[in-house]
C-alpha cells in the first residue's frame, strides 16, 4: 500500500502569530521612568548651564581686568570714571547740541553726564572707565568714534541676558535726555573709590589695602523691573560719564529680583553672590551669606 505523504501524516500545527508593541500597562511604566529620569537630570543640566554661564561672565571680568592693567602701563594711571566738563555734548539726532542728563526724582536732583571724548588725555576723560578702556579690548573703532549705540558685550553679563539698550524713555523714576540714540550699557561697575568720578584719578602706588584686597570693577545690583531697556535709573551707559550706572561704592550683594535694594550696592544672576575684579588682575566668587549681609573687600 502506498504510503501518506508525510505532512498528511504529521498532526497539525496551530501558530499563534508573535505579540507586538506595549500594553497600555507597559506604556504608562515606561512613561513614568522616563519622567523621573528628566525630573532628576533637569536641575543637573539647568546647574550646569548656569555654572557655564557664571564662568563666561568670570572670563569677560578677567579680559576687562587685563584691559584695565594694559591702562595702567600705558598711561601711568587708573581710568576714572569720567564726568562732566564744559562743552562735553553730543549732537541729537537733528544736530543740535545736547548735555545727556538724568533727572532722578528720589533723589529731586538733575545730574548731567559727560560725554567720551578721544581727544581727551586719559586724566581728564569725560566717558566713563569703560569708554577708556575699549581700545585695549579690540574696540579702538568704538572708541575713535564714540559709537554710543554699538552694543559691547564684554561689558554684558551672559547669565542676566539683557535685551538690547534702546532710547530711554522717562518713567516713574526719572527723566532722561539722550539726544535720541539708544546707548550701550555695562552690567559692571567700578568701585568707585578706585575709579573716582572726574577730575579725580587714582595711581597704583595709592591702594594702599594691597591690590589683591582692593576690588577694581564688579557687577552692579540690578532690578529687572527697573533697570529695563527704556531706563537709565541707575543704569547710565558705557559712553557717558561720571554716573552711577557705571560705578558703585557700596558693600552689599544682592539677587536679580524685583524690589532688591540696588541703588549703590552690587548684585548679579549668578546664585549666591557676584563676580569682582581685584585691583591685581584675579577675578573672585564673592558669595553672599545667608545672614542677608555680604562682606566685599575695599
Amino acid at each position: 500500500m502506498t504510503s501518506l505523504p508525510t505532512t498528511l501524516r504529521s498532526p497539525s500545527r496551530i501558530s499563534t502569530p508573535a505579540r507586538s508593541g506595549f500594553t497600555i500597562i507597559e506604556l504608562l511604566v515606561v512613561v513614568s521612568i522616563i519622567r523621573l529620569l528628566i525630573s532628576l537630570l533637569l536641575p543637573a543640566v539647568q546647574n550646569a548651564r548656569a555654572a557655564a554661564r557664571r564662568i563666561a561672565c568670570a572670563n569677560q571680568l578677567k579680559q576687562v581686568g587685563l584691559a584695565l592693567h594694559s591702562h595702567v602701563e600705558t598711561f601711568g594711571l587708573i581710568p576714572s570714571n569720567g564726568g562732566p566738563a564744559s562743552g562735553s555734548t553730543i549732537d541729537d539726532v537733528t544736530g543740535v547740541p545736547v548735555t545727556i542728563q538724568t533727572e532722578d526724582y528720589a533723589a529731586g536732583a538733575i545730574f548731567e553726564w559727560g560725554v567720551a571724548d578721544p581727544t581727551r588725555e586719559p586724566r581728564d576723560q569725560t566717558g566713563s572707565w569703560a569708554y577708556a578702556l575699549l581700545p585695549f579690548l579690540e574696540q579702538q573703532v568704538a572708541f575713535d568714534t564714540v559709537a554710543v549705540d554699538l552694543p559691547q558685550p564684554l561689558f554684558l553679563c551672559p547669565d542676566r541676558s539683557r535685551p538690547p539698550a534702546v532710547v530711554p524713555v522717562d518713567d516713574a523714576h526719572g527723566r532722561y535726555v539722550s539726544a535720541g540714540y539708544a546707548w550701550a550699557k555695562t552690567d559692571y561697575a567700578a568701585n568707585g573709590r578706585m575709579l573716582p568720578n572726574r577730575p579725580f584719578y587714582v595711581r597704583t602706588r595709592d591702594i594702599v589695602d594691597g591690590l589683591s584686597q582692593t576690588i577694581a570693577i564688579g557687577e552692579k545690583a540690578f532690578d529687572p523691573t527697573v533697570q529695563t531697556s527704556t531706563s537709565w535709573y541707575w543704569d547710565e551707559p558705557i559712553f557717558a560719564g561720571g554716573s552711577r550706572g557705571t560705578s558703585r561704592t557700596g558693600v552689599r550683594i544682592v539677587p536679580d529680583l524685583e524690589g532688591v535694594e540696588f541703588r549703590n550696592h552690587w548684585g548679579s544672576p549668578h546664585a549666591g553672590g557676584a563676580q569682582f575684579v581685584l585691583a591685581d588682575g584675579a577675578v573672585r566668587f564673592v558669595w553672599k551669606p545667608s545672614t542677608g549681609k555680604s562682606c566685599v573687600p575695599r
